[in-house]
This record gives structure tokens, sequence and C-alpha cells, in this order.
């Protein structure tokens, strides 16, 4: 049996070779990988024994000869095959050892150049890989580490490496190279500032971060995938237990990129409140907190400190907090730690925590605490601009028989005209609020309405059929609050009748986008009661 040993990761690879030729394999190998097995005692020769010809060009081309390709793509059971191998005096190679340049770890780093980034796109790796692959019947490709305990057990015991082992081998090896140029296209996409944001073929490269207990429901099955090249933190692989009590700094944050401080194993349902509770704390730039429940906001509050906006946004609706999931913008120190011990929440996501906030909520034993490791904040111009034209950063749903792909909802206050529609201006106190309403209703789901107060959600109308329905919910739900309170609506009133409603129990003013075909009737309602009325010119669905 003869194999080619070149990888760039070299972890285990030295022990790994060092069993193969125990067991009788004749390898050969290239550049460092060459250095590394020959210091550690390991039979191996150089590649270009085998190829009569010197690597060139720096490196970038060594195993792109005919020696090497031949003997891997030549069927066994095909006479023609190997009696043209024999005829030039060539040899068939069996198992091909391989991983990648590092391209997606080179291109994560802040500053790298496109020309550094270039010099990382492996070629002859994935040659290898994918020639190997084709010809799995006879040849096993190596592209993992954690494969390397599989083969040398079935090369100990059988003598060989089995077929099926070989075609998982294969799966593995085609999946990791279609990752690989996922990832370089997803790169060189990103660095024209005019690509088109939806280009005519896409491939997703995600890679499995953890496996679930059960999806939405126990008789659902379900897994976590990261976008390939970002930060794993919720990586089944990764070392769960942070180098600080903060866990790791990133520069974007995200779910799959937090990391689980304590805690047991996190739900599907749990992830998607998490996701929403994330989104809607990172809207604003006070000391926020949200807290979510099927993925809504029943609570939401700005404060002077952390605690002050957790406090009022659990009195928002404290009965719909029960068990919920809270969503902080800032690190969470022991004033907000104790009061949030007070109740029972599934779990906890902030860019940090002090260690004294640390050492209160690890007392509860079912509560998670994830930390992103990066701030919590609106979206910058330069992230608006990048989300545009990054998969990544889209919205990706599944119908039958295909994908929705969107750029996210992540428009920046800027870009709404709050054009003042009716007889009365908002006072100074009342545009503050609408502000805030208006940046909470792109968290509720449609048709959705939420009430606002002193920079507090006091009610929301969320998924309702009927626009109106959602008003009088968002009424229930604040009870004697909605008094003096402001609304905010994600679409446009298609009637009057939501205005009145609003109107009659107190609502001094409306935010919504506007548009609809009788939009004067609204405006007359909302003079006729007084109501200030804003137009954005920009709707929130959220479906």
């Amino acid at each position: 049996m003869r194999a080619i040993i070149s990888v760039d990761d070299k972890q285990g690879v030295a022990g790994f070779a060092a069993g193969l030729s125990r067991l009788g394999v004749e390898i050969f190998s290239t550049g460092k990988t060459l250095t590394v097995l020959s210091e550690a005692g390991v039979p191996a020769r150089s590649i270009s024994e085998l190829t009569g010809f010197p690597e060139i060009l720096g490196g970038r081309v060594k195993t792109l000869h005919p020696a090497v390709h031949a003997g891997i793509l030549a069927r066994r059971d095909d006479a023609a095959h190997m009696e043209e191998l024999a005829r030039l005096n060539l040899q068939t190679i069996d198992l091909v050892v391989c991983n990648l340049y590092p391209f997606t770890a080179t291109v994560a780093q802040p500053g790298v150049t496109l020309e550094e980034a270039l010099e990382k796109i492996d070629i002859g790796g994935v040659t290898l890989l994918r020639a190997a692959a084709k010809n799995f019947a006879s040849v096993a490709a190596v592209s993992r580490p954690e494969d390397y305990d599989d083969v040398l057990d079935e090369l100990k015991t059988l003598k060989s490496i089995s077929p099926e082992t070989r075609r998982r081998l294969a799966v593995i090896a085609f999946q990791t190279t279609a990752l690989y140029d996922t990832a370089i296209a997803s790169y060189l996409r990103r660095q024209s500032d005019d690509a088109e944001p939806f280009p005519e073929q896409v491939t997703l490269g995600l890679r499995r971060l953890r496996t679930l207990r059960y999806g939405e429901n126990p008789h659902q099955s379900a897994a976590l995938y990261g976008w390939a090249g970002a930060s794993g933190g919720l990586d089944e692989r990764a070392d769960e237990t942070p180098a600080g009590q903060n866990g790791a700094t990133t520069e974007i944050y995200t779910v799959a990129g937090s990391r689980l401080l304590h805690g047991k194993e996190l739900s599907y349902n749990n992830l998607l409140d998490l996701d929403a509770a994330l989104a809607a704390a990172a809207s604003f730039k006070a000391p926020t907190t949200v807290i979510i429940k099927h993925t809504n906001p029943c609570g939401l509050a700005c404060g002077d400190t952390l605690v002050q906006s957790y406090t009022r946004a659990h009195a928002g609706d404290p009965v719909s907090a029960y068990g919920g999931v809270i969503g902080f913008n800032r690190e969470v120190d022991e004033e907000t730690a104790r009061e949030v011990s007070q109740l029972f929440y599934e779990c906890v996501i902030a860019p940090a925590y002090s260690p004294a906030a640390l050492a209160i909520l690890t007392q509860k034993k079912n509560i998670r605490l994830l930390a992103t490791g990066a701030p919590v904040a609106p979206a910058s111009p330069s992230t608006l601009a990048a989300s545009a034209r990054d998969l990544s950063r889209m919205d990706v749903r599944r119908i039958s028989g295909g994908l929705l792909i969107q750029t996210a909802d992540i428009a920046g206050d800027m870009d709404i005209e709050r054009r003042v529609v009716t007889e009365r201006e908002p006072t100074l106190e009342e545009v503050t609020d609408l502000l805030f309403a208006w940046k909470a209703v792109r968290h509720v789901k449609s048709n959705a309405i939420t009430l606002a107060k002193n920079l507090m959600l006091v009610g929301a109308g969320a998924g309702q059929m009927s626009r109106v329905y959602s008003v009088q919910i968002a009424i229930e739900r604040a009870g004697d609050r909605a008094r003096g309170s402001v609304l905010a609506s994600d679409a446009y009133f298609p009637f009057d009748d939501g205005v009145e409603v609003a109107a009659k129990a107190g609502i001094t003013a409306i935010i919504q986008p506007g548009g609809s075909k009788r939009d004067e009737d609204s405006i007359k309602m909302a003079n006729k009661y007084g109501i200030a009325m804003l137009f954005t010119g920009q709707r929130h669905f959220r479906h």
C-alpha cells in the first residue's frame, strides 16, 4: 500500500503516519509535512521522488503531476488502465491524507489583504482529495484528523480499508472541498462593492455546530449549523470553558458564536428565542433589556442603568416573563444578576458577565447563560453595507422546493422619513417614545402593534389576522398604562378602525409606514381625537 500525506493541520499526523509505516505502508509527503514526519522518525519520501520533478513556484506546484494523479485515479478493475500504468512505469496510490490551507481562518483575521487571502487558496490539496474521493472504490481520501484512528483500526484488523469507510470518507472529502470553494467565492464576492447580492448560482457553506435533543417538537430531529468561517462558540467540538469569565472576544455578535457559560444543553426553541432576544437588544444604544416568549418581546425597556432597564422590562408583562429568555446589550453586573436570580428564566444572553454576576447566576441550576463576547449594539453603516452582499448575514427560509433569501431587516435610524401627517405635532417626549416603539415593533410578529411609554414596552399585539385585533390585544395587555402611551404599527392601517380603537384607549401618538389607499381616513380619525401621527415610509413585516 502506498500513501500520500500532505496536510496543513499537523495535528496527530506524525502518530498516524507512524502507525501506517508500522503496517508496511509506503509514504510520500511534501514540504513541511515531510519535515514533521522526518523529525518524528517516520520513514517518508519526498513527493519529488515519486514525480521525478521538483516542487516549483514556491510550493504552488508539487502534487499536480501524472505520476500522482494517474496512481490515484486508475481503476483497478480496468485492464487498460493497469496496463497503461505498467507501460509508463507508474504505480497505484491507495491512500490520500490531505487537509487544506486555512483559507477561512486567514480571511477572518482583521486587516488581511486580498493577496494574502489568495495565497491561502489550496489547489493541489483540493485536487488530491477530489481524485481520491472519485476513485473511492479503491482509494481512501482522509481529509480530517478525527478519522485517523478509524482508518488505522481497520488496517490493523482487516488489513485494508473497508468499502463502507472509503465511501464515507469520500462523502466527507467532497463536502470539504465544496465548503472550501463556497468560502472562497463568498469572500471574493464580499470584496466587491458592486457585487450582485443574489447571484444566479449560490451554495450555502455551513458546518454542524451541535446536534440538538430534538426540534421544535419532540418528534422532530434537529441540529444547529453555523456559517463556515464564522466563530462557532456553540461548536460541540469546542472547549466550552472560556479562558475568561466573559467568554471569547469576537467582532460580531451572534447566537451561534456565543459561549455557553452555564446550564444544560440548549434546545431548538431556546435558540430561536435567543436569536430574537439578541436582535431586539441590539436595536438600542442605551442600556436595554428584552424578555422574549415564543420569539416575541413581552418585556422591553431602556434605562439609565442595566438593572433599571431589567426591572422596567419585567414590569411590562410580569406574567408572560416567567420562563422567558432575556437579552441584554451590556455586560451583566452584580445588581442586575441579583434581580434576575429572583425569578425563573430559561436563558440569558449578553455581551459578557462580571465575575460577581456569574457567581450569583450560576447558583441557579436550570438557567443557561450565554456570552456573545462581542458588543451588542445597532448595526454600523459599514455592517449595513456589508450585509447587502454577504449571504451569511441574510435571512434564509425554507419553502417547499426551495429557499427564500432576503437581506436582513437592519435598516438604520436615518432610513425613515418621520413625516408628521396630522394637525398636531408630537411632543419631544412622544417622539422619543415613538422611535422606541418603532424599533420594538420590528421584533414583533406581524400584524404587529407595540405600545410604549417612557422607553418601556407596555403592550404588544402579535401575529393576528387583522390589524385591529392586534391593537385591541396590545391595549388589553397594557391595561391602564395604555392611556398616555404611543403606538407603533409595523404596516399601514388599512382602515381607520385601528386608529379609533387606539384613540378611545387614550393613546396620544402613532407611528406607522403609511401607504394605504385609505390613509386619509386614518389621518382624519387621528385629527378627530387630537392624536399626532408620523409616517415612516418603511414597513417592518415579520412573518
